[in-house]
């Protein structure tokens, strides 16, 4: 099963007079296409009204040619009356619901406006109604408080590192759709939610805690011989035989090699850890 992710350029609001909606802006989109790229398999970006938000649309441009989206324009052109809503509404449901009957694919979505309602599943509805559902809406919403690196960073760097790390992804796949299914049966939507991401935030802090871990001077000989063996001397260290380690340490290289030997001891022994994957991801 293939996790889709659909980034909806518009923010419906439905009123007794009607339904209507707001476009979406440059900046949310360009803030969440990021973790969209890294957490889910597919990324379904539509644009709304083309020249409405032009760093969107490149964006979005610059992602289905590299392959990471699919879109389609709502409306091509910069310009609309309200004769037009109700067509451009109609378009964009007839889409979605295309979308939403694929067989072997499971889309999610990802609001990039807060949403009115009181669960990410009811405001999904509008959109998805086929695949909304309470353990959906978790998932969802685990996958977007996972940390992610900066909006600017080339997408190209997202998907090179996403395909070294498959492995890694697809365990915290498994986590993150275990950890959203924990308390759905027995709570509701909302407190479900709260307390999924409860113990997402603390499996991410407890591990960051280990990632940034300062070791002291004692660690070194237990570690000094860990350093020779593996080959793990950083570029420009040399190990100088018949000098002690803790000598070589005072000489000013101390904090070069303490920092690769914890990294690759914290590598070597959390790298099965499901959260691992996404601290390795915000450092990109």
């Amino acid at each position: 099963m293939q996790r889709g992710v659909m980034l909806p350029p518009i923010a419906l609001s439905r009123k007794r007079t009607g339904t209507s909606f707001a476009v979406v802006g440059d900046g949310s989109f360009l803030q969440a296409a990021p973790a969209a790229i890294l957490y889910w398999d597919k990324v379904y970006a539509p644009v709304a009204i083309r020249g409405m938000a032009p760093q969107y649309d490149a964006a979005v441009d610059r992602m289905t040619d590299l392959g990471i989206a699919e879109s389609v324009d709502i409306k091509s052109e910069n310009s609309f009356t309200e004769l037009d809503i109700p067509v451009m509404l109609e378009k964009y449901s007839d889409t979605l619901s295309a979308l939403d009957k694929r067989d072997g694919e499971l889309w999610s979505v990802l609001p990039l406006t807060s949403p009115d309602r009181d669960t990410l599943s009811d405001q999904a509805s509008g959109f998805l109604r086929r695949s909304a559902s309470p353990t959906a809406s978790v998932e969802v919403t685990l996958r977007k408080a996972l940390p992610v690196p900066d909006r600017e960073v080339p997408y190209e760097d997202l998907l090179d590192f996403k395909a070294k790390r498959k492995e890694q992804l697809d365990r915290l796949h498994s986590e993150i759709s275990l950890l959203a299914g924990k308390y759905i049966h027995n709570k509701d939507d909302a407190t479900a939610l709260g307390l999924a991401l409860m113990d997402l935030r603390t499996a991410l802090s407890d591990l960051e805690k280990v990632y940034s871990e300062r070791w002291t001077v004692r660690a070194l000989k237990d570690l000094s011989s860990a350093f020779i063996i593996n080959g793990l001397w950083p570029a420009g260290v040399t190990y100088m035989v018949g000098v002690p380690i803790d000598k070589a340490f005072l000489a000013g290289a101390g904090a070069t090699v303490l920092h690769t030997a914890v990294a690759a001891t914290v590598s070597a022994k959390h790298g099965s850890n499901p959260y691992a994957y996404a601290i390795s991801a915000a450092a990109i």
